[in-house]
Order: structure tokens, then C-alpha cells, then sequence
């Protein structure tokens, strides 16, 4: 359900003492941002960013009603400086949100929508920013690190930045900022950013064949296009991956599918076990129809329990030792994008090659922990400062390098986890 609020939006603007736009910001009457895509300011890769949500409590309590819910209320954000009135704002996230709730905690993940109110208004060249909330993670830093794995391995994956988040004025937490995958992220990443762009989700998300019509994918949400949305290249892709014959899917398949690009993905899933994403839930990523090629693609999306931290019912052991040519929890056959691809002899030969270049460049143990000592350095003090945060400061430099075991549970330690699951994957390589 998408309910927009409009409690008061311009008052509250003014009330909260919320300036014009500027740097790229965008205009408050709606004008179109001019200064292009500014990365460096969205993003930084050297500092803690300043982020503030300026919001009537009346909107803070209709967020809070049914967390559930997506209900949209305006805020007014500054970001690095710049403030942006009348943005729109909601909660997001799945598990997250239930588990957050039923702690009677308010640390939410956001997602920010800065055109929804004013048309054409942007923040240094976006319309949409996620601000996360590290559930799950005493680290701080995994999806940060796995993004930059992903992305190494050269596979479209989101910007992700940390934010010092405050609520009027008052520090609220550190979260990460990440960057939304749609038209911007396209522009960037494609040749072509004119195509369609899904983002599968369950109970459809697996890409097995379910008939010759779109009705048939609930769950199968296209982002792009929506006004004259034509599903034909979706449908042949799903038929060809599901029916192609075993003699015919090298060509037939290399035809509709980029599939460097998706064992490229596969090869970062795999050494990174990010199991809440195709490989193990069948949600949490993204296909890119790309014009230029006229083939689909994967793209990375939402690796907070990248490194092992989605457990999907194995043991820590089987984790850390899951199965290159079968790394998925779950039935083969349900899992045809990883399955059919590594049936070809020479896309598998590929696969292994792109997992041997990770061991040895981004995901290596002294690469991780160099970046985890870089990043843990960056954060630290505002992780002490966190009021609101899941873990104690204790369990942030613990889980850096070691696992950290509560009761039945094993949030693995990353650079540990980094050294074994390598250990793992080079032992299984040929």
C-alpha cells in the first residue's frame, strides 16, 4: 500500500528553517537540476557524511503507526550542507522492519524520495537515496564492503557511503547511504539506460518458467518503462533459460543473456555467500534489459548480510564451505540463472577464473582486512556515539576480525570469515 501524507508540508518546510536549495541541489520551484551527477559529494569515500531529516512529529508518528506499512510524509533534508525542502520519506526493508518493531525500536531504514513532492528537484544529480540501518551487523561495514567487492568484480552494483544521521537537529545513528538503482544508476552503468529494469522479488524472483504471460510473475516489478511496458524480452529470456536444450543453451542462452555478466555476479555472490539475494531467497537484486546489447544483466542490490550473515538454514560450517558449482541453499532446479550457466563447460571454466581473480585481488584476506582497519577507523567514533544502535561498541571491534556467538547464533567475524571461506574456495577450485 502507497499512502502519501501531506501533514502541513510547506509549513513544516518553514517551521524546520529550510533553505533553497543550492550546489546542485536543485531549485524549490521545481526546476530540473543542471549541475549533472556529483558522485563525490553523494558519496565520499574519506568521511562521515552529515545527513538530517528536519520532520513534524505528527509525520514521525504516521511513519510509526503500522511500521509495516509504506507510508510516505514530507521531510526536509540537508545533506553534506545542502538542504532540500519538501523531500518524501518512508520506511523500507522487509525482515528489518519487522524485527525493529518488535524491538520497540525506531531505528528504521529510510528511503528518500526527493522529487515526490516537487517535480524535477534533485540532490546533486538524484531523485532517490536509501538511508539503511545496519540491522544485523555489528560490523558497520558490510554492505559498504560488499558493494566494493561486487563492484571489483565488475558487476553494477550501488554506491555506498556512511551517514551521521540526525532527526531535527538531534543525533540519531550512523547509518550507511545508498545509492538507488534506477534511471541515474543506469545512465551511469549502461551504454544504454533506456530499457527495461526488474527487480524480481518473491515468489517469482527465482526466474523459473511459470507460463507465456506477465500475470503469471507477480512479484516481477518493472522500474522503468511502466507507462508502455512491453514484458516479450523478458518472457523469451525466462523460456530459453528454463527450456533451452542442453545441446543448444551455449548459444541459445548467450543470445539473451550477458553471461559475463552474470558469472561475474555469481562469482562475488558466491565468495561473498550473500544468500539473501538470487542465490538463496530469489529477491534482492535487479535484471537490466540493456538495449545496446539486447541481453539481460544482474545487478547487486542489498548485500547487508553479505559474508555469511544470512544463514538460510545451514550450519556456520556449511556456510563457510558451500559449494562453488552449487552455491545456493535451496533445490538446483529452483535456481535455473545458476544452474543452466554452470552446465556450460567453458561458462563454468569462466566462473572458476572470475573466483580465482577475487581470492587474489579484492576478496583476499590482507586487501579485507586493510579496507575493514580503513573503514572501522572512519566510523569509530560516531559508532561509539550511536544511540540507537543494535550492538554494543564491544561487539564492533570484536566482529571486525572475530565471529561473534549469541546463544544458537554466528555473526561471522570479517576478515576471519574472509580467510576461511577463501581457504574453502581454493581447496574446491581446480
Amino acid at each position: 500500500m502507497r499512502i502519501v501524507t501531506m501533514l502541513g508540508s510547506i509549513a513544516m518546510a518553514a517551521a524546520c528553517g529550510a533553505t533553497p536549495p543550492d550546489d546542485g541541489a536543485g531549485a524549490p520551484d521545481g526546476g530540473s537540476d543542471t549541475s549533472g551527477l556529483d558522485y563525490e559529494r553523494l558519496f565520499p569515500a574519506d568521511r562521515v557524511v552529515d545527513v538530517d531529516l528536519a520532520i513534524s512529529q505528527a509525520d514521525w508518528d504516521a511513519l510509526l503507526v503500522d511500521p509495516r506499512q509504506d507510508v510516505w510524509v514530507p521531510a526536509t533534508l540537508t545533506y553534506d550542507g545542502v538542504t532540500v525542502p519538501q523531500i518524501a520519506m518512508r520506511l523500507k526493508g522487509n525482515s528489518s522492519r519487522f524485527s525493529v518493531d518488535q524491538r520497540g525500536s525506531e531505528r528504521f531504514s529510510f528511503k528518500l524520495d526527493i522529487d515526490e513532492l516537487v517535480p524535477g528537484q534533485k540532490l546533486f544529480g538524484v531523485d532517490k537515496l536509501n538511508l539503511n540501518n545496519v540491522f544485523k551487523d555489528p560490523s558497520y561495514l558490510r554492505e559498504r564492503l560488499a558493494s566494493e567487492v561486487y563492484q571489483a568484480a565488475g558487476v553494477p552494483a550501488a554506491r555506498v557511503t556512511h551517514a551521521r544521521v540526525t532527526r531535527n537537529g538531534e543525533l540519531f545513528g550512523l547509518y550507511v547511504v545508498v545509492e538507488q538503482v534506477d534511471k541515474d544508476f543506469l545512465r551511469d552503468r549502461f551504454a544504454d539506460a533506456s530499457g527495461n529494469l526488474y527487480k524480481p522479488e518473491i515468489p517469482t524472483g527465482d526466474l523459473v518458467w511459470r507460463g507465456a504471460t506477465i500475470d503469471a510473475y507477480p512479484g516481477m516489478e518493472l522500474k522503468t518503462n511502466e507507462d508502455a511496458p512491453d514484458h516479450t524480452a523478458l518472457l523469451a529470456m525466462l523460456d530459453v533459460l528454463n527450456h533451452a536444450a542442453d545441446a543448444e543453451l551455449e548459444t541459445a542462452l548467450g543470445a539473451v543473456l550477458d553471461v559475463d555478466a552474470v558469472l561475474r555476479y555469481l562469482a562475488a555472490t558466491t565468495a561473498l555467500v550473500n544468500l539473501d539475494s538470487y542465490a538463496g531467497t530469489g529477491h534482492n537484486y535487479y535484471l537490466y534489459a540493456d538495449p545496446s546489447t539486447g541481453k539481460f544483466a544482474p545487478i547487486a542490490w542489498d548485500a547487508n548480510e553479505a559474508f555469511g550473515n544470512f544463514g538460510c538454514m545451514l550450519a556456520p560450517s556449511a556456510l563457510l564451505a558451500l559449494p562453488y558449482d552449487q552455491p545456493i541453499c535451496g533445490p538446483a532446479g529452483q535456481r535455473p540463472l545458476i544452474m543452466r550457466v554452470l552446465a556450460v563447460p567453458a561458462w563454468r571454466a569462466a566462473y572458476e577464473q572470475h573466483l580465482r581473480d577475487l581470492l587474489a585481488g579484492a576478496f583476499a584476506t590482507a586487501a579485507i582486512t586493510t579496507r575493514v582497519d580503513t573503514l572501522a577507523a572512519l566510523v569509530r567514533a560516531d559508532v561509539q556515539q550511536d544511540p540507537t544502535r543494535f550492538f554494543g561498541v564491544a561487539e564492533f571491534e570484536l566482529n571486525l576480525h572475530d565471529d561473534l556467538v549469541r546463544g544458537p547464533s554466528t555473526t561471522f567475524g570479517l576478515t576471519s570469515f574472509v580467510t576461511r571461506r577463501s581457504a574453502a574456495l581454493d581447496a574446491a577450485l581446480p
